[in-house]
This record gives C-alpha cells, sequence and structure tokens, in this order.
C-alpha cells in the first residue's frame, strides 16, 4: 500500500522563481511540499526551535530570539547552499570553522566582537524553479564558540531533515520513520547533531499530536565499511541514544526498546572495498535509524 503520510507541513513566506532577477513575493498557506525519503534534505522541511543562553540584543522582550530584517541582507535574495554543510554544524565550533561552512555572514553584524551572526538561505520549493529563502542564526559564546542555531520560522528547517511517520501494515496501527545516521550523528561517532535533535523533538511532537499511547522500537543500522564487530557496537550506541534522547524529552522509557544490527540489513549494495566518497555516498541509505510505531 502507498505510506500514509501523517504530518502535512505548511510555511507561511516569500517564494521566488529561480530563473533571472527575483520577481517580488507572494503569499502561500498550503501545504506545498512533496513527500520525500527521509534524511535527503534536499527539499523537505521541519524543526523546533532550541532555546537556550543567547547574546546580548537577539532576544526580544518575552525572551524571542529576534532576526534583523531581510531586507538589510547585503544580498538581493538569500543564498543556495547545500544542506549537507549545515548538517555539519555543531555546538563548540570556532567561527573560522562555521565561516568555512557556511560562508560569511549575509548581514552586516560584523565578524570578531560580535556574538551572532545571521544568513539567508534559499531552498527549492520542489515546484518548479520556485524558492523559499529562511533566515537562520548562529549564537556564540563568551568564548566565540558556536552554541545555539534558530530558524526565523521552525518549518524552514525541514528542508534540512524532514520526519515522516508511514503507515508500515494495512491496518495502518504499525508506522515506520527512516531517519538518516548522517545527519542525526558525526561521523563515527553516537553524539547526536543539532540538526538531528531537531528532528527527534518533531517526532515527539507527532507522536504527541497523532498517537495515544503509542510504544517505539529503535533499530540502528551501519554501512558494511570497517570491523563487522565494531559497527554491530556502533548501530547499537546510536539506536540507545535515539533512545535516550527522546526519554529526555518526556517519552516514557518504559515504552521504547532499541537494538542495533550493525551492517546485516542493508538497503543498497555497492561495488568496491577502499572507503572512497563515491563508496561512502553510494552506501549512505544504509546508514539509517529506523523506529517503529505501534499502538
Amino acid at each position: 500500500m502507498s505510506p500514509a503520510t501523517l504530518k502535512a507541513t505548511s510555511v507561511q513566506g516569500s517564494v521566488r522563481a529561480s530563473t533571472g532577477k527575483a520577481k517580488g513575493h507572494r503569499m502561500f498557506n498550503n501545504a506545498m511540499f512533496r513527500r520525500l525519503p527521509l534524511g535527503l534534505g534536499l527539499v523537505g522541511m521541519l524543526a523546533v526551535g532550541m532555546q537556550g543562553c543567547a547574546s546580548p540584543g537577539s532576544l526580544g522582550e518575552e525572551g524571542e530570539v529576534s532576526f534583523p530584517d531581510l531586507d538589510s541582507s547585503y544580498l538581493d535574495t538569500g543564498d543556495f547552499i547545500a544542506p549537507e554543510a549545515i548538517h555539519r554544524i555543531s555546538e563548540g565550533q570556532s567561527k573560522e570553522q562555521v565561516r568555512r561552512l557556511l560562508g560569511d555572514p549575509h548581514f552586516n553584524e560584523g565578524f570578531f566582537a560580535v556574538r551572532e551572526w545571521d544568513y539567508a538561505f534559499n531552498f527549492y520549493t520542489g515546484e518548479g524553479n520556485e524558492y523559499i529563502t529562511c533566515q537562520y542564526k548562529l549564537l556564540f559564546d563568551r568564548d566565540m564558540r558556536m552554541s545555539e542555531t534558530h530558524w526565523h520560522r521552525p518549518e524552514c528547517a525541514d528542508f534540512i531533515f524532514p520526519v515522516e511517520v508511514d503507515a508500515s501494515d494495512a491496518d495502518e496501527r504499525a508506522h515506520e520513520v527512516t531517519l538518516s545516521s548522517d545527519i542525526l550523528f558525526a561521523f563515527d561517532s553516537s553524539e547526536l547533531r543539532l540538526e538531528g535533535r531537531r528532528g527527534l523533538n518533531e517526532l515527539v511532537s507527532i507522536l504527541a499530536r497523532d498517537f495515544v499511547s503509542p510504544s517505539l522500537l529503535i533499530e540502528g543500522h551501519t554501512d558494511r565499511l570497517g570491523e563487522v564487530t565494531y559497527n554491530q557496537v556502533l548501530s547499537e550506541r546510536r539506536a540507545a541514544a535515539v533512545k535516550a534522547y527522546l526519554v529526555a524529552q518526556g517519552v516514557p522509557a518504559s515504552t521504547i526498546n532499541s537494538r542495533g544490527h550493525g551492517e546485516r540489513d542493508p538497503i543498497v549494495t555497492c561495488p568496491g572495498q577502499s572507503a572512497t566518497p563515491l563508496l561512502k555516498q553510494c552506501l549512505q541509505p544504509n546508514r539509517r535509524v529506523e523506529i517503529e510505531i505501534n499502538e
């Protein structure tokens, strides 16, 4: 049967044509984003903004993060960026590390003494050549290390890490979520990345909204590169890390089981033995965390 999507994403914002000079803005309020495989990060989008300690001038009177007027950017429109660059942003990075991933900030806040950088990124909507411009803010601590990121509209993060819950059997009592380990975790690590945590925050919201008393089975998978025993342990650690984060967000631990499959259940097969960039890219679908939801 066709997968049943339990979440529709709608965004209000500015949409422009990607050919020629921007011809202005039009407002829209419909669930316009096409369903894509999870973790591809090319068109879909989601997120829950993360709160915390912010630098002076970045918070409004009620503690909300403030953003500069989009028209004050030195760009005529936003800048197109590979989602993988945002996947690699993490706490503790220096400004130079951030700059190498994202480029110079797009507004006039400066480089050195300031504790917040603002960007305007373009993402294709899946509707022809139209794209949406999303504002992205990074906050730095007193040591000028990256401490937080925020999207102007939480929906914008769906372009980076879409989360969809699909019906997996005929009576729709069991559902499945597949999340890319490359977005959830840094290479060879079981520590969750920023965008990975945002994705899991969205999953927590879906569980609270669309389910009454769900139980979860979290299964970690790796590719075939590396030692079999090591991959098994890594898959177990990653599944356990996802469980621990969901529990920390309020999902009862008694309703979650986790286990690792190592490299035993690949989705794709790819030729080659050396860990070349091309082979790693080919094997990417195998590096995943699958979450089965039953109710």
